[in-house]
């Protein structure tokens, strides 16, 4: 089997069960409504296959060829088909088998995928969205419902319509005058899914959490978009990514205020699409600025493509002269895969009286925390260097250390997405597995605030006092 490039995600989907959100793209509404109905897929290709091999099975020597278990398998479905008193269809008989296999055999980050499923994939690893972009907390700290706006995709039609970070949508509708009073996720996914591409709807909105805060109606609709995965920001100016490929870099959002004139502010949302071309033009940016420190947030990213975080590692290895160091070893058990940085540019972008810091948080996994471990391991950070937000009294990194392939099936466009490594930092081989980043380790931590600048600047402050 051929396999794809490598990932280190998986944990977007768990991240939202943990928080309790959800992200409003089309594709992941339609796979929360999917959880709450027993799906039915067409496998078609394998059913083909199991039929062949159920007929020529009546062959001895294939017959004896065959695991035990797989002619017992076939046995089954055979006396199902012509004795059970109702009609199985493959789909349903099959779709068991599969689905038994995902839930109960692998573990939660490896799974069979239909060539549907892995198209959708592909195509979200590529950067390519459907929807209006919020990700929303559904429920406050005494569980009841609302939806706060707790980051909104870059690019999207959310950031276009004036919707931000912080804010609460209060209701919904297909006029300013026939608005739908609700706060319940649920009804607004329902309401979504009604809605064709680029039809206007309108959002009730109130621009913070106090009661007496500003109330806008905003004009907004699903489309079809590139997610901008990185910010800039700096005292004076902010900077985000836009147009079909969210590859052109403008002056958008707001300034940092709690920055420093040499500092500037990053922020990674996840490594995937054109995240890495981004960072480059984020980080001449730095350069251009004469920027001497550089706050990395990484709060939030669980994760991405391998490739990518390679490219993005180029800029943090500091204690070498190695063209393409390593960043990262895949240990298979067997034998060990070493996976090496794009480049070496950090004196490019540096100074030696530099200094560079990481935000993070519990929902921090995989390859974020892949890239930490690079940046310590080469002297970019220490730990002294790492700020952990509390989140539900949880003051750490996810703890993601293992990584996984994707191995496409014969004929039929399916694939399966296996587990297939532990994750090694670069130098001293450590893995967070199960652990992640703690404070123990000499993090620094401040307290959850759930105000997105305020919170960047405690952290800010605790680091640089």
């Amino acid at each position: 089997m051929q396999k794809q490039p490598m990932q280190m995600d998986e944990f977007m989907e768990e991240q939202a069960t943990q928080v309790d959100s959800a992200v409003v793209n089309e594709s992941s509404v339609d796979e929360s409504i999917a959880k709450n109905k027993k799906k039915k897929i067409k496998r078609t290709v394998w059913t083909v296959l199991l039929a062949l091999l159920i007929f020529f099975s009546g062959m001895t020597t294939g017959w004896f060829l065959l695991e035990p278990e797989f002619r017992s398998l076939i046995k089954t479905k055979i006396a199902i088909d012509n004795f059970y008193y109702e009609d199985v269809e493959d789909d349903v008989f099959f779709g068991a088998i599969f689905d038994a296999v995902n839930g109960e055999v692998l573990d939660k980050y490896s799974y069979y995928m239909t060539a549907d499923e892995l198209k959708e994939f592909n195509s979200v690893g590529e950067g390519n969205r459907s929807g209006i972009g919020v990700v929303f907390l559904t429920k406050d700290a005494e569980g009841n419902a609302q939806m706060y706006v707790t980051r909104v995709c870059g690019n999207s039609p959310a950031e276009k319509s004036g919707i931000e970070a912080g804010d609460y949508v209060l209701g919904f509708g297909k006029s300013q005058t026939a608005m739908i009073e609700s706060v319940v996720f649920a009804e607004f996914s329902a309401f979504l899914q009604e809605l064709d591409t680029s039809e206007t709807f309108y959002l009730k909105v109130r621009k913070g959490a106090e009661a007496d805060a500003p109330i806008k109606i905003l004009a907004i609709s699903k489309e079809n978009y590139v997610e901008n995965y990185v910010f800039y920001r700096t005292a004076t100016a902010s900077y985000g990514f836009e147009g079909e490929k969210a590859l052109t870099m403008v002056e958008k959002g707001k300034p940092l205020t709690c920055l420093d004139a040499q500092t500037a502010y990053i922020q990674l949302v996840e490594f995937n699409g054109a995240a890495a071309e981004e960072f480059k033009q984020a980080m001449d940016k730095f350069r251009a600025d004469g920027m001497k420190n550089l706050v990395l947030d990484l709060r939030g990213n669980g994760g991405g493509f391998l490739d990518i975080m390679q490219d993005i590692a180029s800029y943090f290895c500091k204690n070498t002269k190695e063209k393409r160091p390593i960043v990262v070893k895949a240990d298979y058990g067997e034998y060990q895969q070493n996976f090496k940085a794009k480049g070496n540019y950090y004196d490019d972008y540096f100074v030696q009286e530099g200094r560079i810091c990481v935000l993070a948080d519990c929902d921090t996994a995989s390859a974020s925390e892949c890239l930490i471990g690079s940046m310590f391991d080469y002297g970019a950070i220490s730990y002294g260097d790492i700020c952990l937000t509390e989140r539900s009294g949880v003051i750490r990194t996810f703890g993601k250390g293992i990584m996984q392939s994707t191995y496409p099936l014969l004929l039929g466009g399916d694939a399966i997405k296996l587990t297939t490594a532990v994750i090694r930092w670069p130098i001293s081989n450590h893995c967070i597995h199960g652990r992640g980043v703690l404070p123990e380790d000499g993090a620094l931590s401040v307290a959850e605030t759930g105000d997105g600048d305020a919170e960047i600047a405690q952290s800010i402050a605790k680091l640089f006092s």
